[in-house]
């Protein structure tokens, strides 16, 4: 059956389509820019020739390359660039994950993925090796070494398309598409998962002419939400090697009205599309091809021998400058088998570990070393000569880290400095107390901060008591952008009960405001999180740059589920901004007690004034008839002042002293012991 132009024009989503929302994808949404395309073609009868003229010379070729048998046995090698758009978030995959992708589209295309032996058999004899590999570039345009990677900082992240290609562009310099296949890399493109255009216009040979595609469809490690084979760029690559969906031109599978359509390829039986994998599906009087590429379907495993060929052609066509990319000349201009070592580099699975906690480290040099010797001041092992090695750190602080790597060409070697941080453990001694009564290099040794902004936490005088709280300056922070604030390990083992509790100050700037504070608990140092509790505004909405007073501060306080009382125990605040104002924190303290909304009886306790100098007032609500006993300690738990002894107090509220006599100035706890609970409150002296 002939293509129609459509065809030949047609940005190709992923069989993800269009999402409701940024991080969601749906599977069988229609592709908006498709739509716009037609409408050109419908009202620009000067594009709507040119992409006549494009067809056919295409067909022409295609029947031209058919009659030259396919050229069997030879290897067309095409230059790859992926370029990452992001803000400093998660969408900055690392290249272990950008490799683990190139390895699956290598697969794919090389009929190497090992579930394609497990294709329906009535597919397995025409599941073809397309005999298409795609390499790294090692050079860019202007002939400089480089990884085949670009990191970009752009909010284009948040849209893909043409505004990220120019923003690679502006940074990196050009990459013209009859060069390299350019793969974007972004946060969010619009509400696809992935997209790309066929060879010819509108962009032909420009680098805005490649494949676009959601961090979360890019490989099977890291952020990627894909197991097993991802076959998300392979699936691209195929639309950028001119194949159609196997229904057609619709982008919306599932229609009846797709039997009618066609991908152009005999040995590819029309379907209405698939977003499920049932292999024995049969929607146009013939069993179809469920588990091709080319499909919706989820469970991908094969090309056919007709795409084959169509994307075989493609290569070899003049169309958009396919034909340059599998030039000799072009393999040399780009690098893709040069191998110098021009760079030692290498990069973690995370820059900060907790103590005795082992991490992944990645080998990124420049070109394809085929020896590595690593160094590692306070890890174990200390040394390593393997490529990824595996490393476990018991001190605290941060260190270097360093590699060299080898190969014919020469040797390399990295070093960088207070790379890898070992979080403290606490080693808690409770009741314990965090006032961020510290200085901003202390504040960054104990406390991991993660922002998708430039503004993160950091210390600020605006507090609850003392000096400083811990601040995010979430009001300059884009909407949508993520801030945590991250605690070093605690030892919780061997406790029957605890609870921490803060003081914080929030504001939204309106009403209406969508903003997100979530509490995190972790017990295993935070590899994963479970939310704990949501954070509430404590004040009214302003549209002024929020600096609480002493009235705007809240109290909360957490219980934590004995499940969670582990030596690595961790908990976070994580701040999603949505038209959102500043945060602060004070006066965290960790307790081997219940809360307050736990301790039967008691309602309120204050302490006042705090800091004090003489003496402070002790303030408490019963909301019964109780035995309270209240003592004050010393930071290791030492009771050095005995305020109330198991008393029996009546319903009501109740003062009572602390005098300072020969206390020396520092941090105390109040303690309030009703019938076995007790709740503890910092105290700061004079």
């Amino acid at each position: 059956m002939r293509i129609n132009r459509l065809q030949v024009t047609f940005a190709f989503i992923l069989a993800a389509g269009f999402a409701m929302s940024q991080g969601t994808v749906n599977r069988d949404n229609f592709c908006a820019h498709d739509h716009e395309l037609y409408q050109r073609i419908q009202t620009d009868s000067k594009f709507a020739r040119e992409v006549d003229s494009v067809e056919q010379l295409q067909n022409a070729h295609l029947a031209s390359f058919q009659e030259s048998s396919n050229r069997s046995g030879t290897i067309y090698y095409i230059p790859v660039v992926y370029h990452i758009l992001h803000e400093g978030g998660i969408e900055n995959i690392s290249d272990a994950q950008i490799k683990s992708d190139l390895k699956d589209l290598n697969d794919s295309f090389r009929k190497r993925n090992a579930n394609v032996t497990l294709v329906n058999p009535a597919f397995a004899g025409i599941a073809s090796d397309i005999e298409i590999e795609f390499r790294l570039a090692q050079k860019k345009n202007d002939g400089s070494c480089f990884s085949g990677i670009t990191r970009t900082y752009s909010s284009s992240t948040n849209t893909g398309g043409n505004a990220a290609a120019d923003a690679v562009k502006l940074a990196h310099g050009n990459f013209p598409g009859n060069k390299y296949m350019n793969i974007y890399i972004s946060k969010n493109i619009g509400g696809a998962a992935g997209y790309t255009f066929r060879p010819g216009p509108p962009y032909y040979s420009d680098m805005r002419n490649g494949i676009h595609v959601l961090h979360t469809y890019v490989g099977n490690i890291g952020t990627s939400s894909q197991t097993g084979y991802n076959t998300t760029i392979a699936h691209e690559a195929g639309h950028w090697l001119n194949l159609a969906h196997l229904w057609g031109n619709s982008n919306n599978p599932g229609l009846a009205s797709n039997c009618s359509g066609d991908d152009g390829i005999a040995d590819t039986p029309n379907s209405i599309g698939w977003t499920s994998c049932n292999i024995a599906g049969v929607s146009c009087g013939t069993l179809d091809n469920v588990e091709n590429i080319m499909e919706y379907s989820y469970c991908s495993k094969m090309f056919t021998n007709g795409q084959r060929t169509r994307m075989r052609a493609a290569v070899t066509s003049v169309i958009g400058g396919r034909n340059n990319l599998i030039t000799a000349g072009n393999h040399a201009a780009t690098g893709i088998f040069d191998d110098i070592i021009c760079r030692a580099d290498f990069e973690a699975e995370s820059e900060s570990v907790c103590q005795n906690t082992p991490i992944q480290f990645y080998d990124n040099s420049y070109h394809n070393p085929t020896s590595w010797s690593w160094s590692f001041p306070g890890g174990s092992p200390s040394t390593s000569n393997a490529q990824n090695p595996v490393v476990t750190y018991n001190s605290p602080g941060r260190h270097n880290v360093t590699l060299t790597v080898t190969n014919a060409s020469g040797t390399r070697t990295v070093t960088k400095t207070q790379y890898m941080r070992v979080l403290p453990d606490w080693g808690l001694s409770m009741p314990y107390s965090e006032g961020f009564e510290v200085t901003q290099n202390q504040f960054e040794d104990n406390w991991e901060t993660i922002a998708e902004d430039t503004n993160s936490w950091s210390l600020n005088s605006a507090n609850f008591s003392g000096s400083n709280s811990a601040m995010l300056r979430n009001y300059t922070i884009s909407d949508g952008l993520e801030s945590e604030i991250i605690s070093p390990t605690l030892n919780l083992t061997g406790n029957t009960a605890v609870s921490i509790s803060f003081k914080y100050a929030y504001a939204r700037k309106t009403t209406t405001s969508g903003e997100s504070v979530q509490f995190l608990i972790s017990n295993n140092c935070g590899a994963s999180w479970v939310i704990a509790r949501g954070l509430n505004p404590t004040t009214a909405s302003t549209n002024s740059e929020f600096f609480p007073n002493s009235s705007q501060w809240g109290t909360q306080t957490i219980t934590i589920n004995n499940s969670f009382f582990t030596s690595n125990f961790r908990f976070k605040i994580k701040v999603i901004n949505g038209n959102g104002n500043n945060f602060f924190i004070d006066d965290i303290n960790i307790n081997n007690t219940v809360g307050i909304e736990e301790v039967e009886g008691l309602t309120s306790l204050d302490l006042f004034p705090n800091p004090m100098n003489e003496r402070a007032i002790v303030a408490i609500n019963l909301s019964k008839q109780s035995k309270v006993s209240v003592s004050l300690l010393n930071t290791l738990g030492q009771t050095v002042q005995t305020i109330s002894n198991n008393r029996s107090l009546t319903q009501g509220e109740h003062t009572m002293v602390i005098e300072k006599a020969n206390l020396t100035p520092g941090v105390y706890f109040v303690t309030v012991e009703l019938d076995g609970n007790r709740k503890v409150e910092k105290l700061i002296i004079q």
